[in-house]
């Protein structure tokens, strides 16, 4: 017997190299969107923390002005500069703040979170307050990210802003 026909080859075959990229290919069509998504959330997220001096602007504004329109009341005592996920944040005349995300969190005209003020937070749907007219002078303080009015994909949204049917 000759040494050539004692050695034994090794590696792998062709199938399975083919069987090991099938998988991988599987893994990475799941895993990348799901990552895409939990980047996006995480750059939601990141606005509603930015809107925490909004927040305050509004509550300052209404404890020590009370019902009056809150764009107006807040002027001045809140600005905003844009990042890279955030395009703007806007206090509205009812007290309510709206968050637009820029295109790469979210698309065009679907990109809004509104935050409302509402004296029930946990409520699934809450009604929104406008601290801008009488009925607004009741207040508590508490803030809701479940606005009817927000127009996010419900995939972007945190667990705690999803309004459950």
């Amino acid at each position: 017997m000759s040494t050539q026909d004692q050695q034994q080859e090794s590696g792998f075959t062709l199938i399975e190299v083919m069987v090991v990229v099938a998988i991988i290919g599987i893994l990475v069509a799941v895993a990348v969107p799901q990552y895409q998504d939990y980047i996006a959330r995480s750059r939601i997220v990141e606005g509603m923390n930015l809107s925490s001096s909004a927040k305050l602007a509004v509550t300052e504004a209404f404890a020590s002005r009370g019902t009056v329109p809150m764009d107006d009341a807040t002027h001045g005592s809140f600005t905003f500069v844009p990042t890279r996920s955030v395009k703007l944040i806007e206090i509205t005349p009812s007290g309510a703040i709206a968050i637009d995300f820029q295109n790469n969190v979210a698309p065009e005209n679907k990109n809004t979170l509104h935050l409302i003020p509402t004296n029930d937070p946990d409520a699934n749907v809450p009604k929104a307050i406008d601290l801008s007219k009488p009925e607004g002078s009741t207040w508590a303080g508490g803030w809701s990210c479940r606005s009817t009015e927000t127009n996010l994909l419900s995939q972007l949204l945190p667990s705690e802003c999803r309004i459950t049917k």
